[in-house]
Protein backbone atom coordinates (compact mmCIF):
# COMPACT_ATOMS: atom_id res chain seq x y z
CA UNK A 1 0.00 0.00 0.00
CA UNK A 2 2.99 2.30 0.66
CA UNK A 3 4.56 1.56 -2.61
CA UNK A 4 1.47 2.58 -4.62
CA UNK A 5 0.97 5.71 -2.57
CA UNK A 6 4.39 6.49 -2.96
CA UNK A 7 4.25 6.02 -6.53
CA UNK A 8 0.94 8.45 -6.91
CA UNK A 9 2.94 10.87 -5.59
CA UNK A 10 5.87 10.46 -7.62
CA UNK A 11 4.33 10.23 -10.93
CA UNK A 12 3.25 13.42 -11.28
CA UNK A 13 6.40 15.55 -10.59
CA UNK A 14 8.27 12.88 -12.93
CA UNK A 15 5.57 13.90 -15.93
CA UNK A 16 6.09 17.50 -14.82
CA UNK A 17 9.86 17.49 -14.61
CA UNK A 18 9.76 16.00 -18.25
CA UNK A 19 7.31 18.60 -19.53
CA UNK A 20 9.33 21.60 -18.09
CA UNK A 21 12.86 20.17 -19.87
CA UNK A 22 10.98 19.52 -23.25
CA UNK A 23 9.65 23.17 -23.05
CA UNK A 24 12.79 25.06 -22.05
CA UNK A 25 14.63 22.98 -24.42
CA UNK A 26 12.78 24.18 -27.41
CA UNK A 27 12.42 28.16 -25.84
CA UNK A 28 15.68 29.69 -25.13
CA UNK A 29 14.64 32.50 -27.36
CA UNK A 30 11.37 33.24 -24.71
CA UNK A 31 14.10 34.55 -22.49
CA UNK A 32 15.08 37.25 -24.93
CA UNK A 33 13.65 40.77 -24.73
CA UNK A 34 13.48 40.56 -28.68
CA UNK A 35 12.81 44.88 -28.56
CA UNK A 36 16.98 44.82 -27.25
CA UNK A 37 18.10 43.05 -30.30
CA UNK A 38 15.42 43.68 -33.27
CA UNK A 39 14.86 47.59 -34.33
CA UNK A 40 10.96 46.93 -33.75
CA UNK A 41 8.14 49.58 -34.48
CA UNK A 42 6.01 49.34 -31.76
CA UNK A 43 3.28 50.87 -33.27
CA UNK A 44 3.13 48.40 -35.83
CA UNK A 45 -0.16 46.81 -36.66
CA UNK A 46 0.11 43.27 -34.29
CA UNK A 47 -1.08 40.45 -35.97
CA UNK A 48 -5.14 39.85 -35.22
CA UNK A 49 -6.86 37.45 -32.51
CA UNK A 50 -7.72 35.14 -35.27
CA UNK A 51 -4.79 34.82 -36.35
CA UNK A 52 -3.11 33.95 -33.09
CA UNK A 53 -5.10 31.77 -32.32
CA UNK A 54 -4.21 28.68 -34.57
CA UNK A 55 -3.53 25.25 -33.60
CA UNK A 56 0.41 25.33 -32.76
CA UNK A 57 -1.02 28.30 -30.02
CA UNK A 58 -3.88 25.95 -28.65
CA UNK A 59 -1.44 22.39 -28.69
CA UNK A 60 1.59 24.47 -26.66
CA UNK A 61 -1.72 25.68 -24.09
CA UNK A 62 -2.59 22.73 -23.45
CA UNK A 63 1.13 21.21 -22.93
CA UNK A 64 1.00 24.25 -20.53
CA UNK A 65 -2.30 23.71 -18.31
CA UNK A 66 -1.09 20.04 -18.12
CA UNK A 67 2.28 20.96 -16.71
CA UNK A 68 0.61 23.49 -14.41
CA UNK A 69 -1.94 21.31 -12.90
CA UNK A 70 0.67 18.71 -12.26
CA UNK A 71 2.84 20.87 -10.57
CA UNK A 72 -0.40 22.28 -8.54
CA UNK A 73 -0.67 18.86 -7.79
CA UNK A 74 2.14 17.69 -6.54
CA UNK A 75 3.03 20.59 -4.30
CA UNK A 76 0.06 19.14 -1.97
CA UNK A 77 1.99 15.92 -1.98
CA UNK A 78 4.50 14.25 -0.46
CA UNK A 79 7.28 14.98 -2.77
CA UNK A 80 6.20 18.71 -3.07
CA UNK A 81 6.37 19.35 1.12
CA UNK A 82 9.55 17.42 0.94
CA UNK A 83 11.09 19.98 -2.28
CA UNK A 84 9.60 23.31 0.08
CA UNK A 85 12.07 22.35 3.06
CA UNK A 86 14.81 21.01 0.35
CA UNK A 87 14.42 24.79 -1.04
CA UNK A 88 14.22 26.29 2.36
CA UNK A 89 17.34 24.78 3.65
CA UNK A 90 18.98 25.74 0.31
CA UNK A 91 18.02 29.40 0.26
CA UNK A 92 17.95 29.74 3.97
CA UNK A 93 21.09 32.25 3.51
CA UNK A 94 19.96 33.76 0.74
CA UNK A 95 16.78 34.69 1.87
CA UNK A 96 18.30 36.51 5.35
CA UNK A 97 20.21 38.12 2.85
CA UNK A 98 17.29 39.24 0.27
CA UNK A 99 17.95 43.31 0.47
CA UNK A 100 21.81 43.32 0.04
CA UNK A 101 21.73 40.87 -2.92
CA UNK A 102 18.73 43.75 -4.96
CA UNK A 103 20.64 46.51 -3.59
CA UNK A 104 24.42 45.28 -4.79
CA UNK A 105 22.70 43.56 -7.99
CA UNK A 106 20.12 47.06 -8.56
CA UNK A 107 24.19 49.06 -7.97
CA UNK A 108 25.75 46.85 -10.55
CA UNK A 109 22.95 47.03 -13.12
CA UNK A 110 21.97 51.22 -12.79
CA UNK A 111 26.08 51.40 -13.27
CA UNK A 112 26.82 49.52 -15.94
CA UNK A 113 23.85 51.36 -17.99
CA UNK A 114 25.49 54.57 -16.74
CA UNK A 115 28.99 53.15 -18.49
CA UNK A 116 27.05 52.34 -21.47
CA UNK A 117 26.15 56.10 -22.17
CA UNK A 118 23.19 57.27 -23.46
CA UNK A 119 20.55 54.07 -22.04
CA UNK A 120 18.40 54.24 -18.66
CA UNK A 121 16.86 51.27 -17.66
CA UNK A 122 16.73 48.77 -20.24
CA UNK A 123 19.77 48.35 -23.24
CA UNK A 124 16.77 49.55 -25.47
CA UNK A 125 15.56 53.28 -24.29
CA UNK A 126 17.80 55.83 -25.17
CA UNK A 127 18.45 59.24 -23.18
CA UNK A 128 21.13 61.55 -24.12
CA UNK A 129 20.43 63.88 -21.05
CA UNK A 130 22.94 65.11 -18.81
CA UNK A 131 20.50 64.91 -16.10
CA UNK A 132 18.64 61.67 -16.78
CA UNK A 133 22.61 60.37 -17.09
CA UNK A 134 23.19 61.82 -13.57
CA UNK A 135 20.38 60.17 -12.17
CA UNK A 136 21.78 57.12 -13.17
CA UNK A 137 24.64 57.49 -11.65
CA UNK A 138 23.54 58.87 -8.06
CA UNK A 139 21.12 55.49 -7.84
CA UNK A 140 24.08 53.42 -7.23
CA UNK A 141 25.94 55.67 -4.38
CA UNK A 142 22.28 56.23 -2.85
CA UNK A 143 21.90 52.44 -2.39
CA UNK A 144 24.83 51.54 -0.32
CA UNK A 145 23.71 53.59 2.81
CA UNK A 146 19.80 52.38 4.33
CA UNK A 147 19.27 56.28 5.06
CA UNK A 148 19.41 56.84 1.20
CA UNK A 149 17.52 54.11 -0.14
CA UNK A 150 14.39 56.48 -0.56
CA UNK A 151 16.33 58.66 -2.79
CA UNK A 152 17.84 55.51 -4.97
CA UNK A 153 13.95 54.39 -5.48
CA UNK A 154 12.69 57.76 -6.08
CA UNK A 155 15.57 58.09 -8.71
CA UNK A 156 14.18 54.67 -10.33
CA UNK A 157 10.53 55.81 -10.42
CA UNK A 158 11.90 59.06 -11.92
CA UNK A 159 13.85 57.50 -14.73
CA UNK A 160 10.79 54.97 -15.60
CA UNK A 161 8.68 58.35 -15.80
CA UNK A 162 10.97 59.99 -18.07
CA UNK A 163 10.67 56.23 -20.23
CA UNK A 164 6.47 56.55 -20.48
CA UNK A 165 7.18 60.67 -21.62
CA UNK A 166 9.43 60.23 -24.56
CA UNK A 167 8.40 55.83 -25.23
CA UNK A 168 4.76 55.95 -24.07
CA UNK A 169 2.88 54.50 -21.55
CA UNK A 170 1.70 51.13 -23.76
CA UNK A 171 5.83 51.00 -24.48
CA UNK A 172 6.63 50.90 -20.80
CA UNK A 173 4.35 48.25 -19.99
CA UNK A 174 6.77 45.67 -20.64
CA UNK A 175 8.73 47.32 -17.38
CA UNK A 176 7.15 47.93 -14.83
CA UNK A 177 9.30 45.95 -12.27
CA UNK A 178 11.35 49.45 -12.23
CA UNK A 179 8.14 51.08 -10.54
CA UNK A 180 8.12 47.55 -8.28
CA UNK A 181 12.12 47.99 -7.63
CA UNK A 182 11.74 51.77 -6.63
CA UNK A 183 8.98 50.95 -4.43
CA UNK A 184 10.88 48.73 -2.66
CA UNK A 185 13.69 51.07 -1.95
CA UNK A 186 11.72 53.64 -1.12
CA UNK A 187 9.35 51.25 1.84
CA UNK A 188 12.76 49.48 3.11
CA UNK A 189 13.67 52.65 5.35
CA UNK A 190 10.51 52.30 7.54
CA UNK A 191 9.90 50.04 10.27
CA UNK A 192 6.15 48.21 10.02
CA UNK A 193 6.31 44.58 9.29
CA UNK A 194 2.98 44.33 7.05
CA UNK A 195 4.56 46.92 4.90
CA UNK A 196 8.29 45.15 4.88
CA UNK A 197 6.22 42.18 4.07
CA UNK A 198 4.39 43.82 1.32
CA UNK A 199 7.87 45.00 -0.68
CA UNK A 200 8.19 41.21 -1.55
CA UNK A 201 4.72 40.97 -2.88
CA UNK A 202 4.93 43.93 -5.06
CA UNK A 203 8.70 43.48 -6.28
CA UNK A 204 7.47 40.05 -7.05
CA UNK A 205 3.97 41.30 -9.12
CA UNK A 206 5.44 43.69 -11.10
CA UNK A 207 8.60 41.58 -11.92
CA UNK A 208 6.00 38.72 -13.37
CA UNK A 209 3.74 41.08 -15.16
CA UNK A 210 7.06 42.82 -16.78
CA UNK A 211 7.89 38.95 -17.74
CA UNK A 212 4.57 38.48 -19.03
CA UNK A 213 3.45 41.30 -21.11
CA UNK A 214 6.27 40.98 -23.16
CA UNK A 215 5.58 37.30 -24.29
CA UNK A 216 2.78 38.68 -26.64
CA UNK A 217 4.96 39.98 -28.98
CA UNK A 218 5.90 36.80 -29.62
CA UNK A 219 2.06 35.99 -30.79
CA UNK A 220 1.24 39.03 -32.12
CA UNK A 221 4.78 40.30 -33.68
CA UNK A 222 6.34 37.30 -35.07
CA UNK A 223 8.03 39.36 -38.08
CA UNK A 224 10.24 40.46 -34.61
CA UNK A 225 11.51 37.06 -33.17
CA UNK A 226 12.32 35.73 -36.73
CA UNK A 227 15.78 37.36 -37.31
CA UNK A 228 16.79 36.26 -34.09
CA UNK A 229 15.95 32.46 -35.27
CA UNK A 230 17.66 33.17 -38.02
CA UNK A 231 21.16 34.19 -36.62
CA UNK A 232 20.31 32.02 -33.85
CA UNK A 233 19.61 28.92 -35.60
CA UNK A 234 20.60 26.63 -33.03
CA UNK A 235 17.69 27.78 -31.03
CA UNK A 236 14.78 25.79 -33.47
CA UNK A 237 16.45 22.65 -33.24
CA UNK A 238 15.44 22.32 -36.10
CA UNK A 239 11.66 22.86 -35.72
CA UNK A 240 9.76 25.39 -37.94
CA UNK A 241 10.01 28.97 -36.67
CA UNK A 242 6.50 29.85 -36.34
CA UNK A 243 6.31 26.39 -34.21
CA UNK A 244 9.25 27.28 -31.90
CA UNK A 245 7.81 30.80 -31.85
CA UNK A 246 4.77 29.96 -30.50
CA UNK A 247 6.42 27.44 -28.01
CA UNK A 248 8.84 30.67 -26.53
CA UNK A 249 5.69 33.01 -25.77
CA UNK A 250 3.90 29.83 -24.29
CA UNK A 251 6.48 29.21 -22.07
CA UNK A 252 7.22 32.69 -20.95
CA UNK A 253 3.93 33.32 -20.34
CA UNK A 254 3.53 30.63 -18.08
CA UNK A 255 6.36 30.89 -16.47
CA UNK A 256 5.30 34.20 -15.81
CA UNK A 257 2.12 33.90 -14.99
CA UNK A 258 2.73 30.74 -12.55
CA UNK A 259 4.98 33.44 -10.31
CA UNK A 260 1.68 34.52 -9.33
CA UNK A 261 0.76 31.28 -8.34
CA UNK A 262 1.55 29.20 -4.81
CA UNK A 263 4.84 29.13 -3.09
CA UNK A 264 6.21 25.76 -4.50
CA UNK A 265 5.03 27.00 -8.24
CA UNK A 266 5.95 29.94 -8.24
CA UNK A 267 9.54 29.21 -6.85
CA UNK A 268 9.88 26.51 -9.26
CA UNK A 269 8.70 28.94 -12.15
CA UNK A 270 11.41 31.47 -10.97
CA UNK A 271 14.18 28.61 -10.72
CA UNK A 272 12.90 27.93 -14.25
CA UNK A 273 13.34 31.40 -15.56
CA UNK A 274 16.68 32.29 -13.96
CA UNK A 275 18.10 28.68 -15.90
CA UNK A 276 16.52 30.48 -19.30
CA UNK A 277 17.54 34.28 -18.67
CA UNK A 278 21.28 33.08 -17.99
CA UNK A 279 21.45 30.74 -20.77
CA UNK A 280 20.07 33.65 -23.00
CA UNK A 281 23.39 35.45 -22.16
CA UNK A 282 25.35 32.88 -23.35
CA UNK A 283 23.71 33.22 -26.92
CA UNK A 284 23.03 37.00 -26.95
CA UNK A 285 25.89 38.10 -25.20
CA UNK A 286 27.02 41.27 -22.48
CA UNK A 287 23.53 43.39 -23.67
CA UNK A 288 21.57 40.49 -22.62
CA UNK A 289 23.12 39.90 -19.52
CA UNK A 290 23.29 43.64 -18.39
CA UNK A 291 19.55 44.16 -19.29
CA UNK A 292 18.52 40.80 -17.32
CA UNK A 293 20.84 41.25 -14.22
CA UNK A 294 18.08 42.93 -12.37
CA UNK A 295 15.14 40.31 -13.28
CA UNK A 296 17.71 37.46 -12.29
CA UNK A 297 18.27 39.03 -8.92
CA UNK A 298 14.60 39.60 -8.98
CA UNK A 299 13.77 35.78 -9.64
CA UNK A 300 16.76 34.87 -6.89
CA UNK A 301 15.06 36.62 -4.03
CA UNK A 302 11.27 34.61 -4.91
CA UNK A 303 12.71 31.69 -5.03
CA UNK A 304 14.25 31.90 -1.99
CA UNK A 305 11.53 33.04 -0.42
CA UNK A 306 9.41 30.95 1.98
CA UNK A 307 6.30 33.34 2.28
CA UNK A 308 2.60 31.29 1.98
CA UNK A 309 1.16 28.30 1.75
CA UNK A 310 0.62 25.58 -0.45
CA UNK A 311 -3.06 24.57 0.24
CA UNK A 312 -4.42 28.21 -0.19
CA UNK A 313 -5.62 27.12 -3.72
CA UNK A 314 -7.12 24.28 -5.36
CA UNK A 315 -5.53 22.62 -8.44
CA UNK A 316 -8.31 22.64 -10.58
CA UNK A 317 -8.23 26.57 -10.82
CA UNK A 318 -4.47 26.79 -12.04
CA UNK A 319 -5.67 25.83 -15.95
CA UNK A 320 -8.87 27.40 -15.53
CA UNK A 321 -7.46 30.57 -14.52
CA UNK A 322 -3.78 30.63 -16.49
CA UNK A 323 -6.11 29.98 -19.60
CA UNK A 324 -8.41 32.72 -18.84
CA UNK A 325 -5.67 34.69 -18.29
CA UNK A 326 -3.47 33.88 -20.94
CA UNK A 327 -6.47 34.82 -23.75
CA UNK A 328 -7.49 38.05 -21.57
CA UNK A 329 -3.93 39.36 -21.87
CA UNK A 330 -3.81 38.53 -25.54
CA UNK A 331 -7.05 40.31 -26.39
CA UNK A 332 -5.84 43.32 -24.06
CA UNK A 333 -2.76 43.64 -25.79
CA UNK A 334 -3.99 43.92 -29.58
CA UNK A 335 -6.99 45.69 -28.24
CA UNK A 336 -4.71 48.38 -26.33
CA UNK A 337 -2.62 48.60 -28.99
CA UNK A 338 -5.53 49.35 -31.44
CA UNK A 339 -6.48 52.10 -29.37
CA UNK A 340 -2.96 53.52 -28.11
CA UNK A 341 -1.56 53.83 -31.86
CA UNK A 342 -4.68 53.57 -34.03
CA UNK A 343 -7.41 56.07 -34.66
CA UNK A 344 -10.32 55.56 -33.40
CA UNK A 345 -12.13 54.60 -36.04
CA UNK A 346 -9.90 51.85 -36.78
CA UNK A 347 -9.30 50.94 -33.46
CA UNK A 348 -10.89 47.38 -33.33
CA UNK A 349 -9.67 46.44 -36.64
CA UNK A 350 -6.80 44.76 -35.32
CA UNK A 351 -8.38 42.90 -32.77
CA UNK A 352 -11.42 41.60 -34.85
CA UNK A 353 -9.04 41.16 -38.12
CA UNK A 354 -11.51 42.91 -40.12
CA UNK A 355 -12.08 46.11 -41.54
CA UNK A 356 -15.54 47.92 -40.30
CA UNK A 357 -17.77 49.02 -43.08
CA UNK A 358 -18.16 52.12 -43.50
CA UNK A 359 -20.92 53.05 -41.32
CA UNK A 360 -19.45 51.43 -38.39
CA UNK A 361 -16.63 54.19 -38.74
CA UNK A 362 -18.79 56.87 -38.96
CA UNK A 363 -20.60 56.08 -36.24
CA UNK A 364 -17.06 55.96 -34.06
CA UNK A 365 -15.97 59.47 -35.20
Amino acid sequence: MRDVVRSRCVKPPVFAGYLVITSIAMTVTAAAHVKWFVNCGVSDTPLPAQAVLTTSFFQFLALFLALFYLACIAERTVFGAMLLRLLDRCTAALHGRADELLRAAAAVFFALLWAQGGLILTPELNASSISLSTIQLLIPICLFTQTTLPAAGAGVIILYGYGVVDYGLFHMLDYPVFLGLGAYFILSVLQNAKILAFRHYLLRWTAAFSLLWPSMEKFVYPSWIAPITVVHPELTLGLPVGTVITAAGVVEFGLSFALFWTPLVRRLAALALIVLLTAATFDFGKEDGIGHLIFIAILLVVLADPEGKPTRCRPIFAPLLSSVALLTTVSLYIGGHALYYEPKNAAAEPYLGVRLPVSARLLLD
